[in-house]
């Protein structure tokens, strides 16, 4: 066969792979930060608006430009939220075949990728900010294309390399701030490439001064909205389970490969083993400081854009795995290590996308609600924002209504599917860091999610509730 063909099979297998579960991650309903992203900041009028109101974190400054000019570019016939979600789907498929493209002669060759991204392809946490209105993915998209270009500034420092590295440490940032922690990480990888004296050369206090530079240059000019953000304090309380969450999701990724991927360790062996070498170990560590010494830890998300320097790493346990047993066993068969390691991750991929499975994973180590990784309530089928707008459209749309939707109800989509579905508004009310709804007026819609208490809203608001109509997701009321 023509080494040509050849080449493009590990990634043609990879992107095979990403198609493998990505229809029920892209049709599912939009969740509240994805809804507050697109109607609060994506429809904004310029891209110097987006800029300038970073208000909350959700304002993922970069990637809600990018969404602003994709939403423009919405073809007729075609669900909007699909195509909203299909923009981070490119993003990760760019991520898998760029991971392959760049890295595959530093790993020794592109099957000793092909596993490892396979893995990567049909993870659950990857699927899921892989169709997402979320910045994580074009994060992750940057990272790839930063420790390139430091990989590259590092082997032979020029300007133009400088400048490109530069580039990519903005726009990195430029996506979410705490990025600044994965591009430490993306200078730590490139470190041993300056060898054991690393701190003498000039080139190497460049590659370390330029993230922190590119990111004063980005926020400084919204330094006061910057730090209105910090003072929020949006995250988890506990560090040390927000770390767990991390451990588990990843673990719980490429369960297959943790085994091959620790024969990194086996260096220590080696004649001329370097211990610079081993700064990139450090890369692992980077989360803790982060989620024990903040005052409030990151939402574990915030570490996803970690992933391709991890990956990375457990591909180089991998391939010095590989080139040892190749070393040690005369009859070892390369074709069939490497195919039988997809295998058996194609194998775990199954057990791992069931939702009994997930459900236990998100109890265990998600945070319950609050998870980011495994089976978060807006993975769930019964998560139907979408068919509660619908349903109200029918029965009462062609003239404006009033809605009350408790913090739980997830009021942002449902105001998205509203609108969707054409119906007019006279008020939409909702708990938020505005303060509480203070009243309920008679006539107003009153939607709740399905599990809270009509009795509760009756006690606090003073007013009757008749039920109209519920389903999995909502029970909806009419203030009497």
């Amino acid at each position: 066969m023509d080494r040509r063909i050849l080449k493009l099979i590990p990634p043609a297998c990879v992107i095979g792979a990403l198609f493998l579960y990505a229809s029920a991650y892209l049709n599912r309903d939009l969740w509240f930060d994805e809804a507050l992203t697109f109607l609060n900041f994506a429809q904004m009028d310029s891209p110097l608006e987006i800029y300038r109101n970073y208000v909350i974190p959700n304002n993922q400054i970069l990637y809600t430009v990018v969404l602003h000019y994709w939403s423009m570019l919405l073809p007729e016939g075609i669900d909007p939220v699909v195509w909203f979600r299909l923009l981070s789907f490119l993003f990760g498929g760019a991520t898998l075949l760029l991971l392959y493209r760049l890295f595959r002669v530093r790993m020794g060759g592109g099957a000793i990728l092909l596993p490892v991204l396979v893995a990567l392809a049909v993870s659950v946490p990857f699927l899921i900010y892989a169709t997402a209105l979320r910045g994580y993915m074009l994060s992750a998209l940057f990272v790839t294309l930063t420790l390139d270009a430091a990989l590259n500034f590092a082997g032979r420092p020029g300007v133009k390399r400088g400048i490109l590295y530069g580039v990519c440490s903005l726009a990195t940032v430029a996506v979410i701030p705490s990025n600044l922690a994965v591009l430490a990480g993306v200078v730590l990888y490139a470190l041993p490439v300056f060898g054991c004296r690393f701190y003498a050369r000039r080139a190497f206090w460049l590659l370390a001064l330029i993230p922190p530079a590119a990111f004063l240059l980005f926020y400084l000019p919204i330094l006061r909205q910057f730090l209105g953000c910090l003072r929020l304090g949006e995250g988890w309380n506990d560090g040390s389970r927000a770390l767990l969450a991390v451990l588990a999701a990843f673990v719980y990724s490429f369960a297959m490969l943790l085994l091959p991927g620790t024969g990194s360790l086996l260096a220590f062996d080696r004649v001329r083993y370097r211990w610079v070498r081993s700064v990139r170990a450090l890369i692992w560590l980077l989360p803790v400081p982060m989620a024990l010494l903040l005052p409030v830890a990151p939402f574990p998300r915030v570490f996803f854009p970690f992933w391709p320097l991890w990956v990375l790493l457990l591909a180089a346990g991998v391939r010095d795995l590989t080139a040892l047993n190749c070393r040690w066993r005369r009859r070892w068969n390369f074709g069939v290590w490497i195919g039988g390691l997809t295998a058996v991750v194609l194998g775990w991929s199954f057990i791992a996308q069931q939702p009994m499975f997930r459900l236990v994973f998100s109890r265990r180590f998600g945070g319950a609600g609050a998870d980011d990784y495994f089976y978060g309530y807006y993975l769930r089928a019964e998560h139907t924002p979408r068919a509660t707008a619908a349903e109200l459209a029918e029965r009462f749309g062609g003239r404006p209504l009033s809605f009350y939707a408790s913090f739980q109800a997830d009021p942002w989509p449902l105001l998205f599917y509203l609108n969707a579905a054409g119906v007019e508004f006279r008020d939409f009310r909702f708990d938020g860091p505005r303060g509480p709804v203070e009243a309920l007026a008679p006539g107003m819609f009153v939607i709740l999610r399905s599990d809270e208490s009509a009795a509760e809203i009756e006690k606090r608001f003073g007013r009757r509730l008749t039920p109209l109509f519920s389903n999995e997701n909502h029970g909806v009321y009419r203030v009497r």
